[in-house]
């Protein structure tokens, strides 16, 4: 079983036993690339310039609390975004689609005050994948396994069960690709270099 569908797993687990969970919640997050401009890769793509791309996406995340300071807290967490697709601009011309997609586990803090701050670290195994229908009538996937930071800021109304909560978030890679000589590397150099995200969910 491939890490990524084990994680996947483990994010539904998360959903299906609420009471094992302290927050479970959904992302809906818009992700941003840089544009990139390639030589000639035979069998790929010839010279020009293609546009960033950044598809939205909506995903699922479950955290578990370790430790409990009251005014802060430490969890762990898990989650899934399904893969989302949006065009592939090549010179001004659509030839095809991109889509992300990833599963991460991770480690957050919160701190729950008035207005909750939030930071965190995730280490995503992302999948990019490539759609050229115009040129090559290619398909491939690309994955690559990276630690993203993100931060948030956001409140929770405290309720005697459960206290709802909303919180918007930014997050980086830590790392990114820039080469651009073979079709696997021109993926990795698509992916997604930093996203903002709206998360909203229930506390238990």
């Amino acid at each position: 079983m491939k890490n990524s569908t084990r994680i996947a797993l483990l994010c539904v687990g998360a959903m299906a036993l609420p009471l094992s969970a302290s927050e479970v919640g959904l992302i809906v997050d818009k992700p941003f690339g840089k544009a990139q401009t390639i030589q000639l890769v035979p069998g790929f793509l010839n010279a020009g310039k293609i546009d960033a791309v950044g598809p939205t996406g909506i995903g699922i995340r479950g955290a578990w609390t370790v430790v409990d300071f009251k005014v802060a807290e430490l969890g762990l967490t898990a989650s899934y975004r399904p893969k989302a697709q949006e065009d592939l601009i090549w010179q001004g011309t659509k030839i095809g689609k991109v889509g992300t997609e990833y599963a991460a586990l991770g480690a957050q803090v919160d701190w729950k005050f008035l207005v909750n701050l939030h930071v965190g670290l995730d280490f995503r195994q992302e999948k990019i994948t490539s759609e050229i229908t115009a040129l090559t009538n290619s398909k491939a996937t690309t994955t690559l396994t990276r630690p993203w930071l993100r931060a948030g800021l956001g409140f929770s109304i405290p309720t005697p069960a459960v206290s709802p909560f909303v919180r918007f978030e930014v997050a980086m890679a830590a790392t990114k690709e820039d080469k651009t000589d073979t079709p696997d590397n021109i993926r990795k150099a698509l992916a997604p270099q930093y996203e903002v995200a709206l998360y909203g969910g229930i506390r238990f």
